[in-house]
């Protein structure tokens, strides 16, 4: 989460740009919401496409942050090879927003953190009416009600796509935050610790259980919101909660778990649910489910085996095929 980055900027007492793609019309190579930042020396942090159109946008950003006036542009990427414009042939235009961060918005990138961690309820409102002084605000969803008015917030909390919204002679983009969903590993074994890794790499919450102590601490898993031990793995969503953007991975040691931890998951709303371990175990490990009463319409949520089919073996290579379908159900492509 790129917010995170920003406010370690601000406690620092340093002032950045933030560079955001807002709105965007044809082929383009990055969505509306695309961000990256720069500090006063230029140093550079998160992409919104790179090429010319970043290397522009870079250096506009650098002197926003030590001072100039705030930039609110458009990259035409409908250039032709013949032209000499062969970085920018996407077919489209970026619309970009250049806005200086400073350390008096720290309270309001705290409150961003703070939903973000509780699930991403909130969105960032900027007025660009007056493209030379954007104005940013950030509306926490938990709070009840949004703002009275035309713009239909739950709406594009729904959706979780930045939108620029013309309304009442105003410009507004409305930007939410990232949903980035929570990894659940059930079992802390090999495995389970490179996809940790990976999870928190690409912006998963961790969680992580264990019916063992060694198997499920902080030690072990540094990068984890939180470990539990669980025994026998018994009423494991008591314990963890449960929610629509939660990914549940099945990695214990055996199978009586592993058969154990599916009968809970398949309660749950989980966005998405793996087990691992081969298919004649999976084929067993439903029919003694189907005599509790699970149904193939159950079977059908339940990716097993897990991650994508890539030739992995060893518990790096698993992880990577593991995350890779995870972030392939967290943008719809699964």
């Amino acid at each position: 989460m790129i917010e995170k980055e920003i406010l370690a900027q601000l406690q620092q007492n340093h002032t950045v740009a933030l560079v955001t793609i807002i709105d965007k019309s044809g082929s383009a190579p990055r969505l509306p919401g695309s961000k990256m930042f720069v500090e006063e020396d230029g140093t550079l942090h998160g992409t919104i496409g790179g090429g010319r159109m970043e290397f522009t946008a870079h250096e506009a950003a650098t002197k926003v942050a030590n001072g100039a006036v705030p930039v609110l542009t458009e990259f035409d990427m409908r250039g032709s090879s013949s032209e000499g414009d062969s970085d920018m042939v996407c077919g489209g235009v970026q619309h970009v927003l250049i806005e200086r961060l400073t350390p008096e918005m720290i309270p309001m990138f705290e409150q961003a953190l703070d939903c973000f961690v509780d699930g991403a309820k909130g969105v960032w409102m900027i007025d660009i009416s007056n493209r030379k002084c954007p104005l940013r605000s950030f509306i926490d969803m938990r709070k009840g009600n949004p703002p009275a008015g035309d713009i239909d917030f739950k709406a594009i909390m729904r959706q979780r796509i930045t939108q620029l919204i013309n309304i009442a002679e105003k410009s507004i983009v409305i930007d939410p935050l990232p949903k980035s969903g929570t990894v659940v590993l059930i079992g802390g074994g090999h495995v389970s610790k490179e996809v940790a890794q990976l999870a928190s790499y690409v912006d998963f919450e961790v969680v992580v259980c264990d019916d063992r102590q060694e198997f499920s601490n902080k030690d072990r898993f540094p990068m984890a919101r939180s470990t539990h031990v669980i025994k026998d793995f018994k009423n494991l969503f008591q314990t963890i909660g449960q929610g629509e953007d939660y990914y549940l991975l099945i990695i214990t040691r055996g199978h009586r778990y592993d058969q154990e931890a599916l009968d809970q998951a398949l309660q749950t709303p989980a966005r998405y649910i793996g087990m691992i371990g081969s298919r004649s175990k999976r084929n067993i490990t439903y029919s003694n489910l189907r005599e509790q009463g699970f149904t193939d319409a159950d079977f059908a949520r339940v990716h097993c085996p897990v991650g994508l089919s890539i030739g992995s073996e060893t518990p790096k290579e698993i992880a990577v095929s593991i995350i890779a379908e995870l972030i392939a159900a967290r943008s719809g492509a699964l």
